[in-house]
């Protein structure tokens, strides 16, 4: 019966704990950015899932993050990723959307069934191409964003088993959009 009481004393505070207090609520939401993994290279920044690993032996010009295996659809064969490669380019007229046309043009060469889905100028230095195919006998969907700066092009790419996609396009949305330059 102590227990009891001690227990109906403490069950009321608990939730009071876990209130953010207003004033502080900035500091929180910069706990919680600092909780999320982030690939963050000297010139360029990326916020990954929080339950996401950043893969060994990273390096500014080639960078990957994986999702933990999940359960949708049954057992797990594949690992969502987010990759950043940073590639010269080779002309200062090259732009997001030159360098876009471009890949898509080269990706039927490695990547077959390939099939655009979307292409989407999203500045006058940053493109979207989505596309789907087969790779490794495996049906995929990538989301590749491409953005260029100081004669480089900046590529970020989410890829997922198509039949999962759908699950993860909005969820891995905003983590694509974290992208910065420093």
């Amino acid at each position: 019966m102590k227990y009891l009481f001690l227990f109906t004393l403490i069950l009321p505070s608990l939730p009071m704990s876990a209130q953010i207090n207003p004033d502080r609520a900035e500091e929180a939401d910069s706990l919680e950015a600092a909780l999320s993994p982030m690939i963050d290279m000297p010139s360029y920044s990326i916020e990954l899932p929080n339950t996401w690993k950043i893969n060994p032996g990273c390096l500014e010009t080639q960078c990957t993050g994986v999702s933990p295996t999940d359960t949708i659809g049954g057992y797990d064969t594949y690992l969502e990723s987010i990759n950043l490669t940073v590639n010269k380019l080779s002309s200062a007229s090259y732009t997001a959307q030159k360098y876009a046309n471009y890949s898509a043009s080269y990706l039927p060469k490695v990547v077959s069934q390939f099939r655009v889905l979307d292409k989407t100028k999203l500045s006058a230095s940053s493109y979207r191409l989505t596309y789907t195919g087969v790779k490794n006998n495996l049906r995929q969907v990538w989301r590749q964003y491409y953005h260029v700066k100081n004669g480089q092009v900046y590529i970020v790419t989410f890829s997922a088993e198509q039949k999962k996609y759908r699950f993860y396009k909005d969820m891995i949305e905003p983590y694509l959009a974290s992208f910065k330059f420093k």
